[in-house]
């Protein structure tokens, strides 16, 4: 669907959804949008990028979708396309489903058709990636107050193997916006070239996409300590277990040669006759239990 948002003297935004390939056709063919162009925009997985075809800037950006699954763990499934096509003339987006931030952009720029802007095309697209950048303000947050649960879930020692899955997932998803997240940078700072003049208008989105930068940076960070936290923490509990077993099998080794000895049960062993036999062993077992108890006692193993 194609929907003219904005038209104001020499400038126009069209905002076009889930279009087929004959009309991205002749969407190009009526603004000079080269073939190359046309066909990124078809590619659903395409990650963020900036180019400047023949006098037109491209740009893809991709925004958080707020309705993917709770599984979701791949570029595709937890962010939408937004394919731009920029110049001094027009601003066209291009996407396969409606997103929330558009319509409110949308309702924004019908209702200022009258209003004459003389840097109108770079306050649209300041807007547009404003836009882009706070869509993945939620998830950031969402996922600080989760690493916080986690790592009590850790330290109070109820982490359980879904709790791990779960702390993954949520490590994988904010490496995926991290990544978003320094491709769009890169895309502001080719844009400088183009809108040299109009900097300022872009340096509050610059802004605020470092602190968002900053802030996936110390979560995937964080989700890092906790993975490796956990994993030294099942590892203590481990080695703990095999002490004990250790231990163990240290006070029970002398008294099994002993009882293996004296199991054999040859007829010629003096002391299988002797009177006070059974309560002589008896005795080289506790003794030997004392002498193991305050050998273990005195090196630190107890």
């Amino acid at each position: 669907m194609r929907r003219v948002v904005l038209k104001n003297n020499d400038f126009q935004w069209i905002d076009v959804v889930s279009p087929t390939y004959e009309e991205l056709e002749n969407l190009g063919h009526e603004f000079s949008i080269h073939q190359t162009a046309i066909q990124d925009c078809l590619q659903p997985e395409h990650l963020p990028k900036q180019e400047d075809i023949k006098g037109v800037n491209f740009i893809i950006v991709r925004v958080f979708d707020e309705n993917a699954p709770e599984t979701a763990n791949n570029v595709h499934q937890l962010t939408r396309k937004i394919a731009i096509f920029l110049s001094k003339d027009f601003l066209i987006t291009v996407h396969r489903v409606d997103l929330s931030f558009l319509d409110e952009l949308r309702e924004k720029w019908e209702q200022s058709q009258s209003i004459h802007f003389n840097e109108l095309v770079v306050l649209v697209l300041r807007d547009l990636l404003k836009g882009v950048i706070k869509s993945y303000e939620a998830p950031l947050v969402t996922g600080q107050g989760e690493l916080e649960r986690f790592e009590a879930t850790i330290f109070e020692g109820k982490s359980t193997i879904d709790s791990v899955q779960n702390l993954y997932l949520l490590r994988r998803k904010m490496s995926i916006y991290q990544r978003m997240l320094y491709l769009f940078q890169d895309i502001l700072i080719k844009l400088d070239s183009p809108f040299e003049l109009h900097s300022p208008l872009l340096q509050d989105l610059r802004e605020e996409l470092e602190s968002l930068c900053f802030l996936v940076d110390h979560t995937v960070e964080s989700a890092d300590n906790l993975l490796t936290l956990n994993l030294s923490l099942a590892s203590y509990k481990t080695n703990e277990t095999m002490r004990v077993l250790t231990i163990f099998s240290v006070f029970f080794m002398p008294l099994t040669f002993i009882a293996g000895i004296y199991g054999m049960n040859f007829d010629y062993m003096p002391e299988l006759h002797w009177h006070y036999g059974y309560f002589a062993v008896w005795g080289s077992f506790v003794g030997f239990v004392g002498l193991i108890y305050i050998w273990l006692r005195r090196n630190g193993f107890l």
